[in-house]
Parts: structure tokens; sequence; C-alpha cells
């Protein structure tokens, strides 16, 4: 089964954590983890402690942003353990996706789910204009 760390600053990690369990169910292989400003356990050392337990195998950890501190501290892990996929931007959309696979993740797969989130980001207000403006009635 393919796990999941989200790590985030605040709790934005658990929120999608929570969101994700209320849509597909909680299979206990999501795994949410922050880092506040006044911490006490510095994030990196968070995931290393949950990837004792958990292992290395088939593991996916998702930021929250691309060069936030939370991301750049965990670029190390990855750099100690190829086995590992990191990716920041995470959303729910790339939650799902990767915790709905069965087994492992082929890289083509892989790279299919992460252009699958990023269209899953939509500006509404230019598709209802450019709807409107055709006269279509159907989105």
């Amino acid at each position: 089964m393919n796990k999941i760390i989200l790590a985030s600053h605040g709790e934005f990690s658990q929120g999608l954590k929570q969101t994700a369990s209320m849509i597909i169910g909680d299979e206990g292989n999501i795994f949410a983890l922050s880092a506040f400003r006044d911490e006490d356990e510095p994030i990196i050392n968070q995931v290393e402690r949950l990837l004792q337990t958990i292992g290395y195998e088939d593991v996916y950890i998702l930021t929250d942003i691309f060069g936030g501190s939370v991301n750049n501290d965990l670029l190390t892990i990855q750099q100690e353990h190829p086995e590992l996929h990191l990716f920041a931007g995470m959303n729910l959309p790339l939650v799902i996706s990767i915790a709905t696979q069965a087994g492992k993740i082929e890289s083509n797969q892989l790279a299919a789910i992460l252009e699958e989130s990023r269209q899953g980001m939509i500006d509404c207000k230019q598709l209802l204009t450019t709807k409107i403006n055709i006269g279509g009635d159907d989105l």
C-alpha cells in the first residue's frame, strides 16, 4: 500500500488529511505532520521518526510549497533515500490519486497523476465567462 506523508507549515496537512479521509475513507496510509514557528521538534526529525516506523518503500512525501522551509528540509531526506518520492505543491486531487492507487506507482503513472492534479486548477470565473460568451448552457 502506498504511504503518504503530508508535511506543511501550520495545520494545512491535518486539514488535507481529514478532507481526504472524508472522501476516500481512512485506510491508515496518510500521515500529517506540521512545522510551527515555535515547534518542539523540527519537521525533518518528525519525518525521519515516522519513516523508521512505516519504512521507506512506496512512500510519497507531499509538502505545501516548493522552496519553503518544510520542502527544503525534506530535500535532505530525499537525497539520503532516493526510493522516496518528494513533491511540492500538494493538493487534494494529488493526495486522493496517490492514496487510491493499488500497488507501486510506475513513473509514467506518476507523471499522469501529477499532470491531473495540475489540471484541477480551474479559473471558474474565466470558465463561466467563456461559456456565457459562446452561448453554451453546459459546463
